[in-house]
């Protein structure tokens, strides 16, 4: 069997100071993706490997993941000769391709990122289909990773600004949601539009351009 090599993250919050990469060997077929390799290397080679998956196959977004430096779904990403794996960018590092998720979370909870409705209630409203769309984000956080202003101070990332767009245009809510992306630095935002969503969501068109414009 035609066999490739990876390089993976490696770090052990109890061992080291600094990440490393370590280079292993996987078996190669048609069609094969880098989360079979590293499934494969934590069964046969290092069970001590750390990383995330659920579903398999691009319906819970746990497995991303930085191929060659670009955010990608593990599950889905090809496995080819030479590639480097590694955490996803911008978030603090757990263990090996492990991250802490927690922070875009954190913010949503202190902007009460969920519907405040006054007295319409739900199976009497008609929701834009914009809306249905941005409702396919599956949390996988691959947009955030892929922001190149993720990590500023204060900005909000464009994973919360998919999520205040949810709320903005869910018509039971009454929260003012672009002012709320307004103070966390949507502003940053205009005319980028490098947010990625491997679930071909059109962030940028359906979220940040409807917070920043109404659009």
């Amino acid at each position: 069997m035609r066999t490739v090599s990876l390089e993976v993250f490696r770090f052990d919050p109890e061992a080291d100071r600094e990440g490393r990469y370590q280079r292993f060997e996987v078996p190669w077929e048609p069609g094969a993706t880098v989360l079979q390799a590293l499934l494969h290397i934590r069964q046969q080679q290092d069970p001590t490997l750390a990383f995330r998956y659920g579903c398999r196959f691009r319906n819970c977004g746990l497995c991303g993941v930085q191929v060659d430096g670009r955010p990608r779904l593990a599950c889905i990403a090809r496995l080819r000769d030479g590639i480097r794996v590694s955490p996803l960018r911008g978030f603090p590092v757990i263990r090996d391709l492990v991250v802490d998720r927690s922070e875009p979370f954190r913010r949503l909870a202190e902007l009460q990122a969920w519907p405040t409705p006054g007295d319409r209630e739900l199976q009497q409203v008609q929701q834009p289909p914009q809306l249905l769309r941005l409702l396919g984000c599956r949390e996988c956080l691959l947009c955030t990773a892929a922001c190149p202003h993720w990590g500023e101070e204060g900005f909000g990332g464009p994973y919360v600004f998919l999520r205040l767009a949810q709320l903005h245009l869910d018509v039971r809510d009454e929260v003012d949601r672009r002012e709320q992306a307004r103070r966390l630095g949507i502003e940053r935002c205009r005319g980028c539009a490098r947010c990625f969503c491997p679930f071909g969501i059109p962030i940028y068109r359906y979220a940040i351009r409807t917070l920043l414009d109404g659009a």
